[in-house]
């Protein structure tokens, strides 16, 4: 693992270059947006995002007194220096998703357009992610390859033609995108599975499997 020193922190470089692509990701929102909304849904839109970014972060941190109760119990400062890792990571994105989609109906945001915020943004922050763990991180990983590939293909479509991302096709991409995880976690030697048969990203991918073939096949949002 790649750890970069900053003060009396020690971080690993996977979460910087993560942080780093969500910042890009921020970024083709905002563009995206400005093509295509209106300047107060544009202002309402990204106003969501932060706060959904930001308790998703207070769940990733928070996410370490369920995950490792004793360190936290021995050292309560523990909390500024460490998060939850990849199955505190899976809980804070399920709970950002969460709190984007059930915000979003309350500030009157219209729902497929709630649902194409959420998608284009999260698509381009894993497609920058991988990319930039393919230039900096020392691993010989094809997931990078193929999931790098894979989502900046999609974005780069979606964000010219957002007339064609309706429901249908947002959670056909999405269960697309779960099954090439899965399959490159199976059987491309990354797999951590544990006492619970999958890891916490493989039952992450199932979970987002069942949910987008629910809502495929309801009524079509407006």
């Amino acid at each position: 693992m790649q750890v970069i020193q900053i003060g009396s922190f020690a971080i690993l470089l996977k979460w910087l270059l993560l942080g780093a692509a969500v910042i890009v990701g921020l970024s083709i929102m905002w563009l995206w947006l400005r093509r295509t909304q209106e300047r107060e849904l544009h202002k309402k839109i990204m106003d969501l995002l932060y706060n959904s970014l930001f308790s998703g972060f207070l769940i990733w941190k928070v996410s370490l007194i369920f995950l490792e109760p004793s360190l936290v119990i021995k050292s309560p400062f523990s909390l500024l220096y460490f998060t939850g890792g990849r199955t505190g990571l899976a809980l804070a994105i399920i709970g950002s998703i969460i709190f984007f989609l059930i915000q979003g109906k309350k500030t009157n945001i219209p729902n497929l357009l709630n649902l194409q915020s959420g998608f284009i943004f999260s698509f381009s922050v894993v497609s920058v992610y991988h990319i930039f763990a393919l230039l900096f991180l020392n691993e010989n990983n094809i997931n990078h390859d193929v999931l790098g590939l894979l989502t900046a293909l999609i974005v780069m479509i979606f964000f010219f033609k957002t007339h064609l991302l309706t429901q249908q096709r947002i959670f056909s991409f999405v269960i697309l995108f779960s099954f090439v995880s899965l399959f490159l976690s199976f059987f491309g030697g990354n797999s951590s599975a544990n006492s619970y048969l999958f890891s916490a990203e493989e039952w992450f991918y199932i979970c987002g499997i069942i949910v987008s073939v629910i809502m495929w096949d309801k009524k079509s949002i407006s």
